[in-house]
């Protein structure tokens, strides 16, 4: 089952794309695998996402704090952290997100399930103690 954000923000994004309900559900069978969103999982979830941001969609900007939850507000710290250590080019949440994505398969620190943002964290960690400079991903 997908994150309740990410849920809200298929249906948002539906919406906005004015798709009719069996063009929706047809996106959902093509893409996802699945007549509900709430069957996808978060890998299909971002799959569905990305269809739709093919499609025209484009995401708001969010006028909310970055993230509500602790360990990804952490993540986020982390991320800035391993750049004052110049251990990576970039502090900017794209340069994360692109990270996250090329390691987890997910498209945001904010769609981690909870283990896996622990996971993250004790890897940027590890990253940050390394003794050597290098600006690799762990």
């Amino acid at each position: 089952m997908s994150h309740p954000a990410m849920l809200a923000k298929i249906h948002i994004a539906k919406k906005d794309l004015g798709l009719a309900e069996a063009e929706y559900r047809a996106l959902l069978q093509r893409v996802g695998k699945v007549t509900s969103a709430r069957d996808l999982s978060d890998n299909a979830a971002d799959a569905v996402i990305a269809e739709m941001k093919r499609l025209g969609w484009q995401p708001k900007a969010s006028t909310r704090p970055p993230a509500e939850r602790a360990d990804v507000r952490k993540i986020y710290a982390l991320w800035k952290a391993l750049h004052g250590a110049g251990r990576i080019a970039s502090p900017s949440s794209e340069s994360l997100r692109a990270w996250v994505q090329r390691q987890f398969k997910v498209s945001a620190p904010e769609f981690l399930k909870p283990a896996t943002a622990r996971s993250v964290i004790e890897q940027l960690k590890r990253w940050i103690d390394r003794p050597d400079n290098t600006s690799e991903a762990p």
